[in-house]
């Protein structure tokens, strides 16, 4: 109904002027034209409409200018959590990397325990048959113990003293350890194990002695001894020097 009324105060005039335009005089009618001629004017002249957004995609480029800051606050909080990420992943890493590292460094230690312990275990077996060969040597001296007794003491300590060159030569070092240690211990066993070899070759010296009573053999005797003394001396010096590298003190057990 509103829009009838609009319609109707708009083609009214129309109208009259219509009917009217013979009995209007010249002033009248120029007049009634100009008005009928602006009325024309503004309903055929289209009035500037605002863009719809909604109803197209006219307006796209403002929208994205409107939205941009917007996507870069969105961007910068993004980089920031992924900072934020990245420093707690290296921190969780370097947490990680140091209880790695404990566990191995404990790791590797007990390592080098078992491995001294097995060195001075197999030590310890030539304890006893040692004893009885330089009390067998005391007593001939003194007159106290026949050759037939030294001797067999002696060939005792001989076949011990190979069989411990055998256990040194062949005595295992862990793979699990660095290879620093690694060399250390393996450079241990081949001293250890030369030091018995020399040890042996000075029972066979004694043992020739006996036999003919010659001084050279007990010169030769000497030389191997402490040939034996000093190849031990570098083998229990490496096995300090892997629990240095691992971490322990030398008096650690």
């Amino acid at each position: 109904m509103k829009l009838l009324r609009v319609l109707a105060w708009i083609f009214l005039p129309f109208i009259i002027i219509f009917v009217s335009w013979k009995k209007l005089g010249k002033v009248a009618r120029i007049g009634g034209a100009i008005w009928a001629g602006l009325v024309l004017l503004i309903i055929v002249i289209p009035t500037e409409e605002k863009p719809n957004v909604t109803a197209t995609g006219e307006t796209e480029p403002a929208v994205s200018q409107e939205k941009a800051p917007k996507v870069d606050k969105a961007v910068a909080v993004v980089d920031t959590k992924n900072e934020k990420t990245d420093d707690q992943k290296a921190k969780e890493e370097a947490k990680l990397k140091a209880k790695t590292d404990a566990a191995s460094k404990k790791a590797n230690q007990k390592e080098v325990l078992a491995f001294e312990k097995s060195v001075y275990a197999l030590e310890e077996t030539m304890s006893p048959i040692m004893s009885t060969y330089q009390e067998a040597m005391t007593g001939l001296g003194n007159g106290t113990v026949d050759i037939y007794t030294v001797y067999e003491a002696t060939e005792n300590a001989k076949k011990a003293a190979d069989h411990l060159q055998s256990k040194f030569y062949n005595l295992e070092v862990p793979e699990s350890l660095p290879k620093d240690v690694k060399t250390k211990l393996n450079g241990a066993t081949s001293d250890l194990s030369t030091a018995y070899y020399s040890k042996g070759k000075a029972f066979d010296a004694v043992l020739e002695f006996l036999d003919d009573q010659k001084p050279s053999h007990m010169s030769k005797f000497k030389d191997e001894i402490a040939m034996s003394d000093s190849f031990v001396m570098n083998g229990i010096l490496k096995i300090m020097e892997a629990k240095e590298a691992v971490g322990l003190k030398l008096d650690a057990k």
